[in-house]
């Protein structure tokens, strides 16, 4: 059973769900998606029987949501998963085109996590995401959470020890021994030539 974090989109338009899963499947994520608030309860309610039954990861991270949708909006999704004792832990985010101030406000009121603006550039909705599941459980990020492309192994090599630091290769001793004498040559023919004696 997948141990990924769990991120729950919820939309009603099915460009913007594609383009954030595959943002967030990039990065590690597992992804749910709705295109309502009612369609999203549903979900999260059937998901969290069977995988209870079946031993898994029940309930998702996080959840992002819109605030305009038919059937159940936003707002209301939010404070149905805020009354359910199973649900209200969950970090809730709002993206959303809703740019006016009493909408911001309301949902500050409401007491969502975050606020995020469509369209949301992939690195503000990322740092987002990490920055909130990071905060509602450090204890699990060490290592589950992906935070961007790993470093490359590095392998050590052995320092050198003292002889071999103060040797140098015996080849190298014969070429600058080389190179010194044809230095030597040619300073000598130049120096005949200019007085006179070659």
């Amino acid at each position: 059973m997948s141990t990924k974090p769990i991120i729950m989109v919820v939309d009603d338009q099915p460009d913007l769900i594609d383009g954030v899963k595959l943002i967030l499947e990039v990065e590690g994520y597992e992804v749910w998606t709705a295109a309502n608030g009612q369609h999203a309860l549903d979900k999260l309610e059937s998901t969290f029987i069977r995988r209870n039954e079946q031993g898994g990861k029940a309930l998702p991270d996080l959840i992002l949501a819109d605030i305009m949708m038919p059937v159940m909006d936003g707002y209301t999704l939010f404070e149905r998963v805020k009354a359910n004792q199973f649900l209200r832990e969950i970090p809730f985010i709002f993206l959303t085109a809703k740019v006016d101030d009493v909408d911001i406000r309301r949902g500050k009121e409401l007491g969502v996590d975050d606020y995020l603006t469509k369209p949301a550039q992939p690195d503000d909705l990322l740092s987002t995401i990490r920055g909130k599941l990071r905060r509602t459980n450090p204890s699990s990020q060490s290592g589950s959470l992906p935070m961007g492309p790993k470093p490359l192994p590095t392998t050590k090599r052995p320092m050198p020890s003292s002889s071999q630091q103060t040797s140098p290769p015996s080849g190298t001793i014969i070429l600058v021994a080389a190179i010194v004498v044809i230095i030597i040559i040619t300073l000598v023919v130049i120096y005949m030539m200019q007085s006179g004696a070659y």
